[in-house]
């Protein structure tokens, strides 16, 4: 005997049940926009509403055992409360402008779509307000400019060394930081104008007196003053993009404070701002499983390693992890599997509750680290490539005889 089936569908206007294109139950959300809206709202996170309790029930009654679901966020809810239905994901299309007009539950087709279009229309503003109010995607848009600025500031920064390398190229050789050099240039400019005071306010009195010995004997050529006054206005606004991107980790760091706290005290601030950036948002990071975390960043290694079946990527963006580029080579893949189970953790704790648990993620990961750090100390001892079988010389072939 064959199982009854029917299907269950819930739109943005109502939801009804069906059998062979034929209308079985139907329930209409209230004409208002706004409850509208916020009753396909709660459809769509999976609440089992009470219209679709109600066209269920009817179902039910009417002897069907079966339910192929539309959306399929529902499932779950109604496994829970109807144990004896037997339940599935919907997966081919129906006319629903069709059947509404035929059941009456929409005058015309152009009423059906323009009804359907406003409360959609309504749902994404409620959501991009939620998405603005919770400021992760505020997130999204300063790590962006930061990563701006990363790229700004290293151009200006290596068109200043150039132009003044022509005129000092030995100071690049003693001074590696770069804001260091843009302020020697911007502030002092010319070797005519060194001296060690002036240098050792900016670099330190020990590199002050290798710049000066250098710079007595550099075989740089001389700068006029107009060439001189234009590589200063080149370091100035490298100074003054330094000077922006700090501010703009300040930012980060206090919007990282306010909506990620647990990521922010588990992986950092920036670190952990670049990874809500690149998965698009706090929620989407939060709903990340941990091996997907760990490659980050590293997409290209991954195809790679798709294609070919070698060279699987260990870790990807969280590599800038203290706790794993200061770690020893052979410990890393361990130590960032442990750390993108405690971001996973942490986004999600920030995601769905908001609680502040940072100290404690924190501590468990310490320990965690401690274990692997005691439990492989030394690195593993490689195994030496297996030799290869010296090939056997073919045998030449005997010529075939003629019969």
């Amino acid at each position: 005997m064959s199982v009854k089936s029917a299907i269950l569908v819930a739109n943005p206007l109502a939801v009804i049940g069906l059998s062979d294109n034929e209308v079985i139950a139907a329930k209409a959300y209230p004409k208002d926009l706004e409850t509208r809206a916020e009753t396909f709202s709660k459809v769509k996170r999976g609440e089992l509403i009470g219209e679709v309790r109600e066209v269920v029930l009817k179902l039910a009654s009417s002897g069907f055992k079966r339910l192929l679901v539309s959306p399929p966020s529902l499932l779950p809810s109604l496994a829970r409360e109807f144990e004896d239905l037997e339940l599935g994901e919907l997966d081919r299309p129906i006319d629903l402008e069709g059947i509404f007009v035929r059941s009456g539950l929409a005058g015309s087709i152009e009423e059906y779509r323009k009804e359907v279009k406003s409360v959609l229309d309504r749902l994404v503003e409620e959501e991009l307000k939620e998405a603005v109010a919770r400021r992760d995607m505020m997130i999204v848009h300063a790590v962006h400019v930061l990563e701006d600025l990363d790229k700004q500031i290293n151009m200006v920064y290596t068109r200043c060394r150039e132009w003044y390398g022509l005129h000092f190229p030995e100071l690049a050789d003693i001074v590696d930081d770069l804001e260091d050099y843009l302020m020697i240039v911007a502030e002092i400019g010319a070797r005519r104008n060194f001296n060690e005071e002036k240098l050792g306010r900016i670099v330190g009195p020990k590199l002050a007196a290798q710049i000066m010995e250098r710079a007595r004997n550099s075989v740089g050529a001389d700068l006029s003053p107009e060439d001189e006054e234009r590589v200063k206005d080149v370091a100035r606004e490298g100074l003054r993009l330094i000077q922006l991107r700090k501010e703009q980790e300040r930012y980060i760091e206090e919007l990282m404070s306010a909506e990620a706290p647990n990521l922010s005290a588990v992986a950092g601030p920036i670190l952990g701002a670049k990874l809500i950036s690149m998965a698009g948002g706090l929620e989407k990071l939060a709903r990340l499983p941990a091996s997907t975390i760990q490659v980050l960043g590293a997409e290209k290694a991954l195809f790679r390693f798709f294609r070919t079946g070698r060279g699987a990527p260990k870790h990807g963006i969280i590599f800038q992890s203290p706790l794993i580029h200061g770690s020893p080579k052979h410990l890393r893949g361990k130590i960032a599997r442990a750390l993108a189970a405690t971001i996973a953790i942490a986004a999600k704790i920030d995601y769905f509750t908001r609680e502040d648990r940072g100290a404690e993620l924190r501590e468990k990961l310490e320990k965690r680290l401690q274990e692997i750090r005691e439990k492989y100390k030394k690195p593993p001892v490689k195994k030496p490539a297996p030799k290869e079988k010296p090939k056997r010389p073919e045998r030449p072939k005997k010529p075939m005889k003629r019969k």
